[in-house]
């Protein structure tokens, strides 16, 4: 699809990345002569609906941290690039494009960061969240890979696909089991009616373990996991102990017991136990910057 305008506006350039529902390409309008990202589905896709649905409500408040929307559609293309042109339908939505990589590539390059950098990083993070949830919406698919650096190193949260309107305690019965492995919380993996609230304050949880340690806090949330289970019966010096062998002792006895103690919570088997945006705000570790 290079050299091919869609939008009758942006011409694609190149391929960045492709996904599991999606494909991403760097576009240049024809008009102002910007760049952009525009984010491709090639089949009708409820995704798509969501992203557009959630991202044009963030865009009425001006919500800061969240990637901005610019345009979007759908068409059906004839690719001349191909001996038989077939006809494709498409869905796009056009996007900022932020050249600065995502936050599991910085993560992994620098392997890890220190406390002090993590809280000034995760604080970020954690009030574009609250912002989120502030206007009744939970995003459902919070990892490394969804959150990208600007230019001045602050994050950017990407991919609102999995996203959900909520407008309400009752209505925070969700069905839809939806996310990336090791980010799941065990109400998703058992498949029962959950808060996406705190869904994503579990997401945030498993983010704030990998952003120190450059590695996972488990493979899965269930007790099926040796590490898991740890948590579930609340063995926190157990747990310590275990995914030190894992990761290093040493690694594990640099980070404080405030760290340990609200990363525990974070990642609690009961959605109840878990801390709200606020109580992590205000939590004593994260204060501390």
């Amino acid at each position: 699809m290079i050299n091919y305008i869609i939008g009758k506006e942006y011409l694609i350039l190149k391929e960045i990345e492709r996904g599991g529902t999606s494909i991403i390409y760097l576009v240049k309008s024809t008009i102002t002569q910007e760049i952009y990202a525009a984010k491709v589905y090639t089949t009708k896709s409820q995704y798509y609906l969501n992203e557009v649905e959630i991202l044009k409500k963030l865009s009425l408040y001006n919500t800061p941290g969240i990637i901005h929307l610019i345009s979007y559609g759908d068409e059906t293309i004839i690719r001349e690039d191909t001996d038989d042109e077939e006809e494709y339908y498409i869905q796009y939505i056009i996007l900022d494009y932020i050249p600065n990589k995502d936050l599991l590539y910085h993560i992994k390059k620098l392997k890890g960061l220190n406390e002090n950098k993590t809280k000034q990083i995760f604080y970020k993070i954690v009030k574009i969240v609250e912002e989120i949830h502030n206007h009744g919406i939970c995003h459902r698919d919070l990892k490394l890979e969804n959150i990208l650096l600007d230019k001045n190193n602050s994050p950017i949260i990407i991919d609102f696909g999995f996203g959900s309107l909520i407008e309400g305690k009752e209505e925070r019965n969700l069905t839809q089991y939806l996310g990336t492995d090791y980010y799941q919380p065990p109400e998703i993996l058992n498949q029962i009616p959950y808060d996406g609230i705190k869904c994503d304050i579990f997401c945030l949880g498993v983010i704030l373990f990998c952003l120190v340690f450059c590695s996972f806090p488990f493979s899965n949330a269930t007790l099926r996991n040796k590490l898991y289970k740890l948590i579930i019966r609340n063995k926190f010096d157990e747990y310590w102990e275990e995914i030190g062998k894992k990761i290093g002792e040493e690694k594990i006895n640099k980070v404080s017991l405030e760290f340990k103690k609200l990363f525990f919570e974070m990642v609690s088997y009961d959605p109840e136990k878990r801390p709200s945006i606020n109580d992590i705000l205000n939590n004593d570790w994260l204060k501390n910057l």
